[in-house]
């Protein structure tokens, strides 16, 4: 058997299921070309099984780093400024990910770069974020708070079985 056709997919779809032809291929459009594509927050979407979206967000992120140290922006504001000027380094991440990323606001575009990030250091590809000293003491004093408060607990559950 060779390779299958959009069209022997939908005809599959068609007979398999019971449903017609161009609502099958309306349904397969949509699974490959909705949310699946950019992920969602818990999801990461399929473009960054390409190698070559990686390479191209990459540079992207190097470009949004060098316009924010010219322009004295935070990241998230430079991605904002960027896709309002319609930026070329956007344009070029956009040909990579094979989506028109100015058909959508710059509100989103920042947002899904925001999501992307936070996503993409999860899965080690990007560095973790640099945390202030201030922010890291924080967080050990709140680690410290909570094992006191179940070593508390742990005391009380064991009381009434003392006595």
């Amino acid at each position: 058997m060779g390779k299958l056709s959009w069209n022997d997919l939908r005809l599959i779809y068609e007979g398999q299921y019971g449903v017609e032809a161009d609502e099958a291929s309306k349904w397969i459009a949509k699974e490959l070309f909705s949310k699946n594509w950019f992920g969602t927050p818990e999801k990461v979407g399929r473009m960054w099984q390409d190698i070559e979206v990686c390479i191209a967000y990459s540079e992207f992120l190097i470009e949004v780093d060098k316009f924010k140290k010219k322009n004295r922006y935070t990241e998230t504001a430079a991605i904002e400024v960027m896709h309002e000027q319609k930026h070329p380094a956007i344009r070029a991440f956009a040909t990579e990910a094979k989506h028109g990323m100015f058909g959508m606001s710059s509100k989103r575009f920042r947002n899904l770069c925001s999501q992307w990030n936070k996503q993409l250091r999860h899965a080690g590809f990007l560095k973790p974020k640099p945390q202030s000293e201030y922010t890291r003491k924080s967080l050990i004093a709140a680690a410290k708070r909570v094992e006191k408060k179940l070593s508390k607990s742990k005391l009380l559950v064991k009381r009434p079985n003392k006595k």
